[in-house]
């Protein structure tokens, strides 16, 4: 009976001991499927865009009048802002766009794709991550509109440019790192993706979308409170690539960024890893 009991015991250190190399195991499986995981993608990419008479237009079409909304909204509550006021808007959507659809796609992944759990095996850490590359791609589509800004505005075509692809990146992955965490629970209760659809939308006025990091300095004490915000950092980036600049805030925060978003990204796979087997059944 003891013998039982510690084998038992055993039986689970084991398994926890496991999970908590969950994200190291998650890489290599991702890596020896990173083929199927292109395939998903790609039918993923084409299929959002399937019968629709403008297509991949809509990549850019849709931030783009979002951004005039916004633009006009902000006109009428503050009035006239600063001329690439709705340069910084318009950036500041695609990539809150990018961070929000990666957050829902990874918080229903599970739930979305019920139909292939139940019919064939593949490491189920395949969906939140096709889920996530196919929002990333959608919205560097998204990100071409930045060509005719540059042009109208004269920002300079430099080697910074390369900030708006890692700022939408970050976005993305910090997105899904989130997602992961949640996902399992979601099986069990629909009301957690009703929960974060309303976290999505709440998150965009805290976040630098209708307003800019330099803006919540000139705040002080408040402003600064926002500035712990992750998402701060990856928006900032990405705008200051297109003025042409590296990445003009203290270190401070984008290495609070990185580091949160890491360490979200290492708890989310140990989550989603110990959880999910039992977590389909509920499917």
């Amino acid at each position: 009976m003891a013998l039982s009991s510690h084998t038992v015991s055993m039986t689970h250190a084991g398994k926890n001991e496991t999970h908590l190399f969950s994200p190291v195991s998650n890489i290599s499986k991702l890596w020896s499927y990173k083929f199927l995981i292109r395939n998903l993608v790609q039918r993923e990419v084409r299929g959002k865009y399937r019968n629709a008479m403008l297509g991949y237009a809509w990549s850019v079409i849709e931030p783009t009048l979002l951004s005039v909304v916004y633009w006009f909204l902000f006109i009428m509550l503050a009035g006239n802002p600063d001329e690439h006021y709705a340069v910084w808007v318009l950036i500041g959507v695609i990539v809150w766009g990018c961070f929000g659809k990666s957050l829902m796609s990874s918080v229903t992944s599970l739930t979305g794709n019920t139909r292939v759990i139940h019919l064939v095996y593949f490491p189920r850490i395949i969906f939140p991550t096709t889920a996530m590359f196919s929002t990333i791609v959608t919205t560097l589509m998204s990100s071409i509109v930045v060509i005719p800004i540059i042009v109208a505005y004269g920002f300079p075509v430099g080697p910074q440019l390369i900030l708006i692809p890692v700022g939408i990146f970050t976005a993305g992955f910090m997105g899904m790192a989130f997602g992961l965490i949640f996902a399992p629970l979601n099986c069990l209760y629909r009301d957690v993706e009703h929960l974060f659809k309303f976290i999505v939308r709440a998150g965009f006025f805290v976040s630098p979308v209708m307003w800019t990091y330099e803006m919540a300095i000139e705040r002080g004490v408040y402003g600064e409170m926002v500035l712990w915000n992750p998402m701060v950092a990856p928006i900032t980036i990405a705008r200051h690539g297109l003025e042409g600049k590296w990445a003009d805030m203290p270190s401070m925060w984008l290495i609070y960024t990185f580091s949160v978003t890491i360490l979200f990204w290492i708890v989310g796979n140990i989550v989603f890893s110990k959880y999910e087997r039992s977590a389909v059944k509920y499917l």
